[in-house]
């Protein structure tokens, strides 16, 4: 792992964590657009953009964003809404870019479980309203992530 890789996923560690602490998760929008940036790692796909606070989104707010505003989400609206969804749309989660638009790009269910994983660790439950419960929610995660590994098998 490079010095560049490791301190990306270091500070996508603390983006994890500063979600949970805040119980919200920031972006930048614009009539109802939220802000996206092409991926460096894959061809053809879109990174939606989420911070962990909103001084991080509004210092991303510059040339195609200018008039972009910092806009919150709830973390549990996140997780139910965003993550899923963003997943079922082949999208990709950009966690906590800086202003040169660097930083982690993950898959949603993937950015979902690691939120669920450093919740047990906190001994925190959220309330969800699209599942019964968090574990719930959790099982579902896995179970779309293990049907993914699946057909890359076959």
């Amino acid at each position: 792992m490079t010095q560049n890789a490791a301190t990306i996923e270091k500070k996508y560690k603390e983006f994890i964590r500063q979600l949970i602490a805040s119980d919200a998760v920031w972006g930048l929008t614009k009539d109802e657009t939220w802000a996206t940036s092409s991926s460096a790692e894959f061809e053809d796909t879109e990174v939606i953009l989420f911070w962990s606070d909103e001084l991080g989104a509004k210092a991303c707010a510059e040339d195609d964003w200018a008039d972009y505003v910092p806009e919150s989400v709830s973390l549990v609206e996140f997780l139910e809404n965003w993550c899923v969804g963003m997943y079922g749309d082949a999208l990709l989660l950009g966690a906590d870019w800086d202003t040169d638009l660097t930083g982690k790009e993950a898959e949603p269910l993937e950015v979902a479980l690691d939120v669920v994983n450093e919740l047990k660790a906190q001994g925190k439950t959220l309330e969800f309203t699209q599942y019964d419960d968090q574990e719930d929610f959790e099982e579902q995660v896995k179970e779309a992530l293990e049907g993914e590994d699946e057909e890359e098998d076959l």
